[in-house]
């Protein structure tokens, strides 16, 4: 991964590399982005351009020794410490640095439930384990294979377990001679408070739907895959959230079309019974994915609405979504939209408080059904 292979963040690149070239390389630095933004690979193209031997302007060179180690995710000097699933209470991350390894190779844009995935832990908690503080120390105590800089390099630690992060406080402080230690997070605030007092803060910052579309036309669209433009404006700056959209493999998306789907019959439709197996079903997922859907849910409703306004500009909906606003076109109006805001606004915090996912979905379908009956009857659907 080098630095052209993320898009956008020119001002943080460019902050990057100037850094290096001016010799003022701060020695523990936290890389802050939301899950599959970046974060991870613009801190590995930093590592890489802080060892090439023949750095340019912009990016290191990709051909001298040091960036032929990086290609194979295997230069001596780096070292990595990520969330394992607890096998045996004594494996570590040092074991699973074939799967990490395949973990990068898949680019920059990578997500924690991929990591997952590759490690067989769906559903499963991963950390990084207290036991990793003495092998990291181990490995530290050894002279450099090269003259360069010797990288440390933390994937969430928000994961981390706070007897590691307290031992990890030490050489934040005072680390060994040419040793730069970064740490990438999807979490700020969940990161151990006394580490990021400590370091120094890089922030990405969303990207404009422009950089993304723009990006987006440079690969051919997947067969299920909503458009660029729209694909941009729905990713909230987040280019991967973008191309997965792009290229129709966003299974959350179309998990929460269907979702969508059944909620409005379970209104139309106006039976209890109905909507308690669907409250059920609801309950069953992670709060995450719940309250993911809730705020698609509110997205969509007010998409609906500017609908029914004819306001072409101002709406973006895939071909299943434009389906479904037009069967209930002038059924969501100014009034009822409204409360309906306020209804799904009460079951994220209701959601976000560990109220019981259960009751708050069926209270939330037959709040739902109440008010959109009238609409509903109007327009003859129900």
């Amino acid at each position: 991964m080098y630095f052209h292979d993320i898009i956008g963040h020119e001002a943080l690149k460019a902050e990057l590399t100037s850094s290096v070239q001016m010799g003022i390389i701060h020695h523990a630095q936290l890389f802050v982005g939301r899950d599959g933004e970046g974060a991870l690979g613009l801190a590995y193209a930093y590592a890489r351009y802080l060892n090439c031997t023949q750095r340019g302007a912009t990016d290191a060179c990709g051909h001298c020794p040091s960036c032929k180690c990086y290609d194979t995710f295997a230069e001596q000097d780096l070292f990595h410490l990520f969330p394992i699933v607890n096998a045996s209470g004594k494996n570590l991350a040092e074991d699973t640095l074939p799967e990490w390894r395949s973990f990068l190779a898949q680019g920059p844009y990578v997500r924690y439930d991929e990591w997952l995935s590759l490690l067989g832990g769906d559903g499963k908690k991963a950390s990084i384990f207290a036991r990793e503080g003495e092998a990291l120390q181990h490995n530290l105590s050894y002279q450099m294979a090269g003259t360069g800089y010797r990288i440390v390099l933390i994937w969430l630690p928000e994961k981390m377990q706070e007897a590691l992060g307290n031992k990890l406080l030490k050489l934040v402080e005072e680390p060994p001679a040419r040793t730069i230690i970064l740490m990438v997070t999807m979490e700020e605030e969940a990161v151990l408070g006394t580490l990021r007092s400590r370091m120094q803060t890089l922030r990405l910052q969303p990207l404009a739907p422009e950089v993304i579309e723009e990006a987006l036309h440079h690969i051919p669209q997947g067969t299920d895959g909503v458009e660029a433009t729209l694909a941009a404006h729905l990713s909230e700056g987040n280019y991967r959230v973008a191309l997965d959209s792009y290229l129709g493999r966003s299974e959350e998306h179309l998990s929460q079309e269907r979702y969508l789907q059944r909620i409005l019959r379970a209104t139309v439709n106006a039976q209890p019974t109905e909507m308690k197996l669907l409250a059920e079903e609801l309950a069953t997922t992670s709060r995450d994915e719940q309250l993911a859907l809730i705020t698609y849910l509110a997205r969509m409703f007010r998409e609906f609405y500017l609908f029914n306004l004819d306001l072409p500009k101002l709406n973006y909906l895939t071909s299943k979504e434009t389906s479904i606003a037009s069967y209930l076109r002038s059924c969501i109006t100014g009034q009822n939209v409204r409360v309906v805001e306020s209804e799904l606004d009460l079951a994220r915090r209701h959601i976000a408080q560990n109220v019981n996912s259960k009751m708050v979905f069926f209270d939330l379908l037959l709040r739902l059904t109440s008010t959109l009956a009238p609409s509903y009857r109007q327009q003859g659907i129900r």
